[in-house]
């Protein structure tokens, strides 16, 4: 079994936002205005938005209460992006869906195809692939995903090739770099599985 190359360079367009609200020992008021909250600034953008309301409660809620938000995208070329968020003790409703709507939102405005959560997975799979050029644009990279990139240099002797597509210039109110797209392509290192059924 080997993993094939990939190519994955056009993000397409959103055509769609889901999502999970839920919360446990809560009040059940506390995913509604989440929710209410969220679909108020993504609406603007994008009318197909439908965030699920999970609300436990009893022997499944566990032994310690909170909320949490999660989101993701599709787009017209199969590219998802996640965003997710927990609420720190005593937040509100209000404030953790503004910052997991910001979240997804500044990802999305990178361009990318993957967010920076998943960035060394893509990478990872991206290095184990035959030997062809696999290809990939993303925002800016994590500390952790440049950490990995030395790492899948060390172990498995992949040198990935970065271009800077567009560089984010200084602009009042916006953060320096969110809009810096890159380019990462690399050859990959031919791993296979070997394992065979015995007969």
């Amino acid at each position: 079994v080997s993993t094939q190359s990939t190519g994955w360079t056009d993000h397409g367009k959103i055509k769609k936002i889901r999502g999970v609200a839920s919360c446990s020992r809560m009040s059940p008021a506390t995913n509604p205005r989440v929710i209410d909250s969220c679909r108020g600034i993504l609406n603007a953008f994008i009318p197909d938005v439908y965030i699920y309301n999970e609300h436990l409660k009893g022997a499944n809620s566990g032994k310690s209460s909170g909320h949490s938000l999660t989101l993701f995208t599709e787009s017209t070329t199969g590219v998802a992006i996640c965003a997710d968020c927990t609420a720190q003790p005593q937040t509100l409703p209000e404030n953790l869906a503004t910052e997991t709507t910001h979240q997804l939102l500044d990802t999305i405005h990178t361009g990318g195809c993957v967010d920076s959560t998943h960035q060394y997975l893509v990478l990872l799979f991206m290095a184990l692939t035959q030997s062809n050029v696999s290809t990939l644009r993303c925002g800016p990279l994590t500390p952790f995903s440049i950490s990995f990139l030395r790492n899948l240099k060390l172990f498995l002797g992949v040198v990935f090739k970065i271009k800077v597509e567009s560089e984010d210039r200084e602009e009042t109110g916006v953060r320096k770099g969110l809009n810096s797209s890159l380019l990462l392509s690399c050859l990959g290192a031919g791993f296979e599985n070997m394992n065979r059924a015995m007969t």
